[in-house]
């Protein structure tokens, strides 16, 4: 039995083909520089179909090059190449290894580059982590969360050219049901209001921490009309509604890169580029406080009667300074304080009232 066996598997090796080999280049940059990592992968081949569903398992298209944090080497950007094949002259390759009685053969494939490529990136001066902001949206209702998922995608992957001012009204674009946002409650003046949008100001605020944090020049920022439980610690928020708007600028010596991302429930912007400053910050300190506003009501006739829910929270009046000193390589040192005056506010009840 044991000699039967044996002989089968001898068959079997005869009868299979040559195993296909990929040649796999990656490149990395880390530490300021591409470090290019080439190896092998091997597959076995059994027939010609096999190779066929290799190909399809292996084709894939170019993937960005974007940044990744690694427990021993920090923050490095990883791409992955496109692998396009050409069935024909795989197949050829194949068959002329099996007629050679050839034990391997070398996959022929075509690489295709993404954009950007880690290469782009290292000719951009975006090597590090220059800066990141983040805020916590926990306790948002899914409408709200929908928003802040849509807006902040808005601003993934975008480059600011050195020199220039960076707008966020602009690079966001339209928030209207049409560019797919939804309703949720968002301030408008005196008022929380169920409207379109509710949340981009958390999208906003979170980018404004990113970019102040980095040291970068703040051009344009206005703070919410009162002190908002998402924005911890307080002074640090940022709202916009056409015509204000969130505007800095990157005087840093190569492009930023933004990446955004979602852990949980905090909303994170980090700025990638080349680090030429250190930043520290001092507060928030509050300079004088006011008592809250009297609980408001909002009936709804839509909602059944004996429903309540809080949707917004009683706030101080408050005027708040944050000090921020910026001491960049060349030994310059750059200070600046944000300030922002809050009103009062008062807790926020919606009431149904259908019967």
């Amino acid at each position: 039995m044991r000699a039967l066996v044996t002989l089968l598997s001898l068959l079997s090796m005869a009868l299979a083909g040559p195993d296909a080999v990929l040649v796999v280049r990656e490149q990395v940059l880390e530490k300021g520089n591409v470090v290019e990592y080439i190896g092998t992968q091997r597959y076995p081949i059994q027939n010609e179909e096999g190779l066929q569903q290799l190909l399809q398992q292996q084709s894939r298209a170019p993937r960005p090059a974007h940044f990744v944090f690694d427990q021993s080497r920090g923050w490095i950007a990883v791409q992955k190449l496109g692998y396009r094949f050409d069935a024909k002259a795989v197949l050829t390759a194949y068959r002329a290894a099996l007629e050679a009685g050839k034990r391997e053969f070398v996959l022929p494939v075509t690489l295709e580059l993404p954009k950007p490529s880690v290469h782009d990136l290292w000719q951009r001066g975006i090597v590090s982590l220059v800066g990141e902001g983040r805020t916590n949206f926990a306790g948002s209702p899914p409408s709200r969360i929908h928003n802040i998922r849509l807006a902040s995608s808005r601003f993934d992957g975008v480059q600011i050219p050195p020199g220039t001012v960076f707008s966020f009204n602009r690079t966001l674009g339209p928030v209207t049901e049409a560019a797919g946002y939804q309703k949720a409650w968002v301030i408008r003046g005196d008022q929380t209001v169920w409207d379109v949008g509710g949340g981009v100001c958390q999208v906003c605020t979170t980018l404004f921490r990113a970019a102040y944090f980095s040291g970068l020049p703040i051009v344009e920022r206005h703070p919410h009309s009162y002190q908002v439980g998402y924005y911890k610690p307080t002074g640090l928020d940022a709202t916009t509604a056409p015509p204000k708007d969130l505007r800095f600028k990157n005087d840093t010596p190569g492009h930023l890169l933004i990446q955004t991302s979602i852990q949980g429930n905090d909303l994170i912007f980090r700025f990638f580029g080349r680090k030429d400053r250190d930043v520290t910050w001092q507060g928030p300190v509050v300079l004088w406080r006011t008592p809250p506003l009297p609980t408001r009501y909002i009936y709804d006739a839509s909602l059944p009667a004996g429903y309540r829910r809080q949707i917004d929270f009683a706030a101080e009046g408050a005027l708040v300074r944050v000090y921020r000193t910026v001491r960049m390589q060349n030994g310059e040192v750059r200070q600046d304080v944000l300030e922002s005056r809050y009103k009062p506010w008062g807790a926020v009840y919606l009431v149904g009232t259908r019967r």
